[in-house]
């Protein structure tokens, strides 16, 4: 099947977080049609799939997420422009699509990779942390896991090689009171006036600059949701913000968490809800494999100033990139769209690299 028509029919199934099954299915169904020799495993709609090892050989894994996010699309499976679009088509089917292609063709023989290949696509990217797919999948799988060498994820990168990634946590600091009528204000306290500290000190934080291997990433920190307890003439006894912390990929969560605790301490929170955390990932330009993939295609090395996969593999010891056709922009956006040519030029280097 051609790249493109594996693309479409990938776009073709509504995978929605939480409702892969039917993506799955045909994910599963693929492998096995056309790669026999593949061992396939599936936890719930999570795929992995591999051959026998060669152990003089490193392991090389292709990753990719089957879930996307809710959205609309006018002009679903229609190519214009030499654009195909579709819900998913860079975030991420573009890249699913390159890996059940180098699968069909490394079954037809048409591939001898100088690696052993694991195949991993996964349910439930997109949501929270600890509902991932690959969280089953490594307590199934852990000790295959960790033989790899490398994981290729297949985000969007516009076929850029995205080293590490910023850990993100969301904190909400918790400001009490006590409730009154607003036209007797002086019977409450005002949870919402107690708060204006935590905001000064959000306002006035700039980025910071880390600096890896020659790439750069900031860390930042930032209010980006407020919840309050009452109505427009009621003191409230209970404001939060949600803050947002981007951090360095040089700080483990703990001390992360740490950075949050003396904020909220300086701004006198009286509570924090931890409502999710996600560890950095690791700057593995040291990668021999990596530095093979880059040297070989001269490609364009960048940081990634977001949160990806590539940590929770790093968690494992386990060096990870994104290595993707999709354009981040177009990620989560109306009428997404994937640019044809990258699709092809990704599926080109990924196949080039993986033949002898």
């Amino acid at each position: 099947m051609e790249l493109l028509e594996i693309l479409k029919k990938l776009i073709e199934i509504p995978s929605i977080y939480g409702n892969e099954k039917e993506i799955a299915d045909f994910t599963e169904n693929f492998i096995k049609e056309n790669n026999p020799s593949l061992t396939v495993n599936r936890v719930s709609n999570t795929i992995i799939a591999c051959s026998s090892f060669d152990e003089e050989k490193p392991v090389l894994a292709l990753v990719g997420h089957l879930d996307t996010v809710p959205g609309t699309n006018e002009y679903t499976g229609k190519v214009i422009d030499g654009k195909l679009y579709g819900l998913g088509a860079s975030d991420m089917k573009g890249g699913d699509a390159v890996i059940l292609k180098i699968i069909e063709e490394t079954g037809k023989g048409n591939l001898n990779p100088p690696y052993n290949l694991v195949y991993i696509l996964y349910e439930r990217e997109e949501g929270p942390y600890l509902e991932s797919g690959l969280i089953p999948l490594y307590e199934n799988f852990k000790k295959l896991l960790e033989k790899i060498d490398l994981a290729i994820i297949l985000e969007p990168t516009d076929n850029a090689i995205q080293v590490g990634c910023l850990g993100v946590i969301h904190c909400g600091m918790v400001f009490k009171g006590k409730r009154a009528h607003s036209a007797r204000p002086w019977q409450g306290e005002n949870a919402i006036h107690k708060g204006w500290k935590l905001l000064k000190l959000l306002s006035e934080k700039k980025p910071q600059k880390y600096e890896f291997q020659g790439l750069t990433y900031y860390e930042v920190m930032n209010a980006t949701m407020v919840d309050f307890t009452g109505g427009r003439n009621i003191i409230p006894d209970s404001f939060t913000v949600n803050v947002n912390y981007r951090f360095s990929p040089s700080k483990t969560l703990e001390e992360a968490v740490k950075d949050l605790e003396n904020l909220g301490n300086e701004a006198n929170v009286d509570e924090f809800e931890w409502r999710d955390l996600s560890p950095s990932g690791r700057v593995c330009l040291d990668n021999p494999i990596l530095q093979k993939l880059i040297k070989q295609f001269n490609l364009k090395v960048e940081s990634k100033q977001a949160w990806t996969d590539v940590a929770r593999f790093s968690q494992w010891g386990i060096d990870a990139v994104n290595f993707g056709p999709g354009q981040p922009s177009q990620a989560h956006q109306k009428n997404e769209y994937i640019e044809i040519e990258k699709l092809h030029e990704n599926y080109k280097i990924l196949k080039t690299f993986l033949s002898k």
